[in-house]
């Protein structure tokens, strides 16, 4: 598997073999990108060749990744458009989701030695695109709104800096708070802390943390509720902020160290409201 020749097009992996998880755990630094209707999260981190099993949970403590394995649908290495720098991706797709959770290895670059091991240990087939896509299709049935909802929808995402979420995180940057933020899918759920520096609207709300190494965009067309609670974790007090999406599914959870924000947070959900 030349380098030239390698990801022309995009190859199914054998998800399914014994020690696949524990072969990509050992690949070194990854970069994560989580999404689904909502919310996306991307974070760079070493998973520290440690997986755990669980019932019908895949642990990787050191990225803050869970998976259902009997959840994942396929597994599949491709090529970025965006990034041509980089070797390729990994791509999860889940039963019943629209959106597959990506592993790249963001130091692989050109060669991308590392990814080509993995891939060439565990190749099943190549898939043609089009193909690839229609299959894709039949996992989920397309998210469809309301036309009243789609209304309200589209003029949320034009003006962004409206969101009652723009006000909570221009807080959390002007105050120096580091979120710890979980973003939940149809078999993973994943976390992490952003020490958020600086955010960014372009028809959606993104945060950037200090070190370029995590990015949290939310698409405003789909935050549709928010939860602003005081809550307790390992007998610290919180202020989460829970985020769902516009069929009742909660999407995004992030959290501050204290409840001094409870009272403000829920005042400007409570003004966008009035």
């Amino acid at each position: 598997m030349s380098a030239p020749s390698f990801l022309q097009v995009p190859i199914r992996l054998r998800h399914q073999a014994a020690d696949f998880h524990e072969r990509l755990a050992s690949l070194g630094m990854l970069c994560l990108r989580a999404k689904n209707l909502t919310a996306e999260l991307v974070a760079i981190a070493d998973p520290g060749e440690i997986v755990l099993e669980g019932s019908n949970q895949l642990l990787f403590p050191s990225l803050g990744l869970s998976v259902s394995p009997s959840r994942i649908a396929g597994v599949h290495a491709m090529r970025i458009v965006q990034l041509p720098r980089h070797s390729g991706v990994l791509e999860f797709d889940f039963e019943h989701a629209r959106f597959p959770l990506g592993i790249a290895i963001p130091g692989d670059l050109n060669g991308g030695t590392r990814l080509q091991e993995f891939v060439a240990a565990f190749c099943e087939e190549e898939v043609e695109i089009p193909d690839l896509l229609k299959w894709r299709a039949g996992l989920a049935e397309p998210f469809q709104s309301c036309p009243c909802c789609q209304a309200a929808a589209e003029q949320r995402r034009a003006n962004p800096e409206a969101h009652p979420l723009a006000p909570i995180l221009s807080d959390a940057i002007d105050f120096g708070l580091e979120l710890h933020c979980r973003i939940t899918g149809e078999g993973f759920d994943f976390s992490r802390f952003i020490d958020a520096r600086r955010m960014s609207f372009q028809q959606s709300i993104t945060l950037h943390d200090d070190h370029g190494d995590g990015i949290l965009r939310i698409d405003p067309a789909h935050a549709h509720a928010i939860w602003v609670l005081p809550v307790r974790v390992d007998g610290e007090t919180r202020t989460a902020v829970r985020i769902y999406d516009t069929l009742g599914s909660m999407n995004l959870e992030f959290s501050v160290p204290g409840d001094a924000f409870v009272a403000p947070w829920q005042r400007y959900c409570a003004a966008a409201c009035s």
